[in-house]
């Protein structure tokens, strides 16, 4: 085997490792973000049939669920495991399905694009703006708007590069059923 070669397999066990790191990362960050979402509610219920209300529990499951909404948006985009249609997708040649597969990623590049242009307009607007019941900006709900873009638009380009190299099936991954 020759030294290119190598480098190629090297730099692809790297770019593997880093993609499961990060993957692990988003799940972890999901689990987190669910356990203090049940935590504010549960706390949120506790304290008004005490009748001593906590005021900021709403509010904090209200960034909580946002943000827990664009992680599992995350997950799912990786998973691929957003509900397709594909009756007239399933009936294409292979040529013609991976085209369609290359379209479909670059609609979604597009949309998250347009996400993360229209959610740097909603931070600054926001950002002098303070939570009424939680000390920090309005703007934090928000924040995770281009993150969740930018982490879409590369999951995109990845879907693209495997189509276009042959080494990505366009079903859906097992356990997941397209309707």
């Amino acid at each position: 085997m020759g030294q290119g070669h190598l480098g190629r397999a090297g730099g692809a066990l790297k770019m593997r490792a880093v993609i499961a790191l990060t993957d692990r990362l988003v799940r972890g960050a999901a689990v987190a973000l669910l356990l203090a979402l049940l935590v504010a509610v549960l706390l949120g219920v506790a304290s008004r049939q005490l009748n001593a209300p906590l005021a900021w529990t709403d509010e904090l499951a209200q960034y909580l669920l946002v943000w827990t909404g664009f992680t599992g948006w995350i997950i799912a985009a990786r998973r691929r495991s957003h509900i397709r249609i594909t009756v007239f997708a399933d009936l294409l040649p292979r040529s013609a399905g991976r085209l369609l597969e290359v379209l479909t990623q670059a609609a979604i590049i597009l949309f998250a694009a347009i996400l993360i242009r229209y959610s740097f307009g909603l931070i600054e607007r926001t950002w002098d703006v303070e939570s009424i019941a939680l000390p920090i900006t309005s703007a934090a709900l928000y924040v995770v708007m281009p993150l969740a873009g930018l982490a879409l638009i590369l999951q995109a380009l990845a879907e693209i590069g495997e189509v276009l190299a042959g080494r990505r099936a366009v079903a859906a991954e097992p356990g997941t059923q397209p309707l």
